[in-house]
């Protein structure tokens, strides 16, 4: 018993030798400082948190309170719904400024949508439905967790049109880590919490590919997504309220303390929370925001301005051994900096690029390859303009007149349809109460009438906003494609190439000439038990 006692002592003091040896080290602390007007107008926060509104573990409250104790300013909550909820109005809450935001489930994804009014209803469905909604209702929409290890939280249509992309997600840095490394790191978290979690930061590969591919095209805001819940455990996304499995390990505070999101202001705050969320919410939109990892290093600023000749300039500060990075067209550059502040001068040949941004790297940065200390966003010297040229318009062949619809509910929803042909009007009520799947359907079998097509046309009116699904059903199976439909007549085109599959199948839809039936269809993804709403389809026809 003895030996066992002296072996297990033994192993004891190596393990806690080997902890403290391999210790993250305390954040650096920069001896260099930004112009003191651009830092009183550069505010510290954090995107990207959850409450006990969803899955979170405090209220907003408490987590200001934290944020407070971690030297934030800002704080944007994003708890999971459909985007129906009117969100809080700003608020200073223990000197924060607080601002109400949603993360919306998708088909493909999850989605963040920031300054945003109540939906009208229930967004969800394919990706590009909900940015096209997002969008529509003036929010501003960032594409949360892009390259999760989770298949279920990992972004799918890279072609939708949205606003920003998270460039790190705390949540993803964790997922792909070993248990015995996230053991490591959960005992050092004891001793340095923050530092612990950013030991297992990596550089984000793919999604700062698929970030630089998109900004070739298109503006897009990259922000850094803390995604704190106030400990790790079972989430939404999961199936179910969050169950801490650490406890309040990470806590907001230190969560907080790992990385945040810069914001350079036009003006300071003026302590009015709805005119400062105003301010702070456009200059997110104009890409005024960079990340810094503060459990690596400390208050860090990059900034590129134009003097009054019109000269553009990189102001900086940065830790000593840093490099100055600029990313031209996706691409590294030399390292530009000569000291750890100072101001960069861009000359005409940074500018033959159509769009650059900056890095800060550190030899002490961990991950392999290791994570970029400070990411700007891009600076565009050519227009981003995505190709919106139209395709000429194919043949199209009305919906045969014979052709008879049908109304297809659940047993408590009621429909009443009149139509033929390519015109069907469908005055449907959904049942109140509790979700069980409620739908209503206007149904038209086309087995055998159809020739092969690539896509479906027709003209919508809705007494209501709201989001249909336009379906193609093939036996016990089913192709589909949301559409947005309100008061205003509107032509509508579904390609037959563009429908995902409704149940659990995978692939393209089969050749449209051989399905059984074309549905469209009301249900719980985009309205609500108990929604009422009449819809009028006109000039149905099927396009070669």
């Amino acid at each position: 018993m003895k030996k066992v006692a002296l072996v297990t002592a033994a192993l004891v003091v190596a393990v806690l030798f080997f902890l403290l040896v391999t210790l993250p080290p305390r954040p650096v602390r920069l001896a260099a400082q930004a112009d003191p007007d651009t830092t009183r107008r550069t505010i510290a926060g954090a995107y990207h948190i959850h409450s006990n509104r969803s899955d979170g573990a405090a209220d907003k409250d408490a987590i200001a309170a934290a944020a407070e104790r971690a030297g934030l300013k800002f704080i944007i909550l994003t708890d999971h719904g459909d985007g129906t909820r009117t969100p809080d109005p700003p608020a200073y809450l223990h000197g924060v400024l607080c601002v109400d935001a949603v993360e919306i489930s998708t088909n493909g994804g999850h989605f963040v949508a920031l300054d945003m009014p109540a939906a009208p209803y229930p967004l969800g469905g394919e990706p590009d439905a909900v940015v096209e909604d997002v969008k529509r209702l003036g929010g501003f929409g960032i594409v949360a967790h892009p390259d999760s290890p989770r298949p279920q939280l990992a972004w799918n249509d890279w072609d939708a049109p949205f606003d920003g992309i998270e460039w790190l997600s705390a949540d993803s840095e964790w997922r792909d880590e070993s248990r015995l490394r996230l053991s490591r790191a959960l005992l050092q978290y004891f001793v340095r919490p923050a530092p612990a979690l950013a030991s297992i930061f990596d550089r984000p590969v793919a999604t700062f590919a698929h970030w630089d591919a998109l900004t070739a095209h298109r503006p897009v805001v990259g922000l850094a997504g803390i995604d704190a819940h106030g400990g790790i455990g079972r989430g939404l996304e999961e199936g179910g309220k969050r169950r801490p499995a650490l406890g309040t390990i990470p806590s907001y505070e230190t969560s907080f303390q790992t990385f945040t999101t810069r914001v350079i202001l036009d003006q300071p705050l003026s302590g009015d929370a709805s005119s400062d969320a105003r301010s702070l919410m456009a200059s997110i939109r104009n890409g005024r925001v960079f990340t810094v990892i503060d459990a690596l290093a400390g208050s860090g600023f990059l900034d590129v301005d134009s003097d009054a000749s019109g000269q553009q300039w990189v102001n900086y500060a940065i830790p000593d051994g840093g490099e100055l990075i600029m990313i031209k067209d996706g691409h590294d550059s030399r390292p530009l900096q000569e000291g750890p502040s100072g101001r960069y001068r861009l000359s005409e040949e940074d500018k033959n690029a159509a769009v650059v941004r900056f890095e800060v790297r550190v030899p002490f940065a961990p991950g392999t390859p290791p994570v970029p200390w400070l990411v700007s966003n891009p600076t565009y010297f050519r227009p981003q303009v995505r190709d919106q040229s139209v395709p000429p318009a194919a043949a199209a062949l009305p919906l045969q007149q014979a052709t008879q619809w049908h109304s297809e509910h659940d047993s408590r929803s009621t429909a009443k349809l009149m139509g033929l042909g390519g015109q069907v009007t469908l005055e449907y009520t959904l049942a109140a109460g509790e979700r069980r799947s409620q739908f209503v359907a206007a149904a038209a079998d086309i087995r055998g009438r159809t020739p092969r097509f690539t896509a479906i046309v027709f003209s919508a009116t809705a007494a209501r906003p709201t989001r249909l699904s336009v379906q193609l059903r093939y036996g016990e199976l089913r192709w589909a494609r949301s559409v947005y439909i309100d008061a205003t007549a509107r032509d509508v085109r579904v390609p037959v190439d563009r429908l995902v599959p409704v149940d659990f199948q995978k692939g393209q839809a089969p050749d449209a000439s051989t399905a059984d039936s074309l549905l469209i269809v009301a249900d719980l993804t985009n309205a609500r038990p108990g929604d009422t709403n009449t819809v009028r389809v006109s000039n149905l026809r099927l396009e070669k």
